[in-house]
C-alpha cells in the first residue's frame, strides 16, 4: 500500500503532568493510525540537543513560522526569524532535559500530516478546535515571553516525512519498531470486507 509513512509524536512534560497521555493517545487512534513503538524516557540535554539541530535550516524553518506568527498578532518580535530559532532552541532544551517525555511512533498513511493536523498550530492560541492544542491549551508566545520560557505547546508532531526519518532515529532502534496487522487495517485499506450473506 501506497502513502504508509511514521511519524514521531511526543508528548511533552506538561502534558504529562496534567495526566493528559490517554486522552492523547485516543486521539491518534481514532485518526486510524497505528503505534508501532512507545516509550517513556527522561532525556539529557545531548538528546535534545540533536532533536533540535544546531543547523542554519532547521533554525530559518523554525524562527519564520515564529516570526510569522508574532506578525500576524501585530507583535514585533524585535528579533531575526534566525535570533528568534535560537532562542527557542535554547529554551526547549532548558524545558525538556531531565523532564519525563512520552515518545511514540505512529504509522499509516499520510501519517506525518495526519500528526500535524491533530496536534494542531504551533501557537496554541490560534490551534482549531477538535486538535489537542486548541482543545487542552490557553497558552501564546506572550505568555511565554512573560516567563521567559518554552512555549508549552503539549506535543511535537514531526513536521515532515524527511524530519520524522530523523528524529525516530534519534530516540528509537529498528528493533524496538514493531511490524504487526491490526483487525481494523482490513476495513480501512481493502474493500472486500463485512458484507451480509444472504441466507438460504
Amino acid at each position: 500500500m501506497t502513502n504508509i509513512e511514521r511519524t514521531l509524536i511526543a508528548i511533552k512534560p506538561e502534558s504529562i503532568q496534567r495526566h493528559l497521555i490517554g486522552e492523547f493517545i485516543s486521539k491518534f487512534e481514532k485518526r486510524a493510525l497505528k503505534l508501532v513503538a512507545c516509550k517513556l524516557v527522561v532525556p539529557t540535554q545531548k538528546q535534545i540537543e540533536k532533536h533540535y539541530p544546531d543547523d542554519e535550516e532547521w533554525y530559518l524553518s523554525s524562527g519564520t513560522k515564529t516570526y510569522e506568527n508574532y506578525k500576524a498578532r501585530g507583535i514585533d518580535p524585535g528579533m531575526t526569524p534566525i535570533q528568534l530559532a535560537k532562542r527557542t532552541r535554547q529554551r526547549l532544551i532548558e524545558h525538556l532535559t531531565n523532564r519525563p517525555l512520552l515518545l511514540m511512533v505512529w504509522e499509516g498513511p499520510h501519517a506525518v500530516s495526519l500528526g500535524r493536523k491533530t496536534a494542531g498550530a504551533t501557537n496554541p492560541l490560534i490551534a482549531d478546535i477538535g486538535s489537542i492544542r486548541g482543545d487542552y491549551s490557553t497558552e501564546s508566545y506572550e505568555l511565554a515571553d512573560d516567563i521567559e520560557r518554552a512555549i508549552h505547546t503539549l506535543i511535537h508532531a514531526s513536521s515532515s516525512v524527511q524530519e520524522a526519518e530523523r528524529e525516530i532515529k534519534i530516540w528509537f532502534s529498528e528493533d524496538e519498531i514493531l511490524n504487526y496487522d491490526l483487525v481494523t487495517e482490513t476495513v480501512f485499506y481493502t474493500k472486500d470486507w463485512g458484507r451480509v450473506k444472504k441466507s438460504k
